[in-house]
């Protein structure tokens, strides 16, 4: 589902987004990549600039089906949906091991 296309592009800060080219960044492509960095490290203005381009329902959605999560991201979208950590697919998941060998 893409973003509505008559609703301008979000105006966001360099604070998230130090090293992409905003004027390049598809957002209809990478709306995981776009919300989650913003509420992950973005100002309070680009969460809001996020939630009107993409809608509650998406960013709610995409937050709560991450993998991963910084915090500050977690505590924000649990006070602005309403959620709890259980309601968070980083929380509830089993962890898989990573750095582990045959040998």
């Amino acid at each position: 589902m893409q973003a509505n296309s008559s609703i301008t592009k979000p105006s966001l800060s360099r604070r998230a987004f130090w090293d992409i080219d905003l004027a390049r960044l598809d957002f209809d492509r990478y709306p995981e990549f776009t919300i989650i960095r913003a509420m992950e490290r973005g100002t309070l203005d680009d969460i809001r600039e996020i939630i009107r381009y993409y809608g509650r329902n998406r960013v709610r959605s995409i937050v709560t089906n991450s993998e991963r999560l910084l915090p500050r991201a977690a505590v924000i979208s649990r006070r602005l949906f309403h959620l709890h950590n259980s309601d968070f697919k980083c929380f509830t998941a089993k962890p898989q091991a990573t750095n582990y060998s045959m040998f």
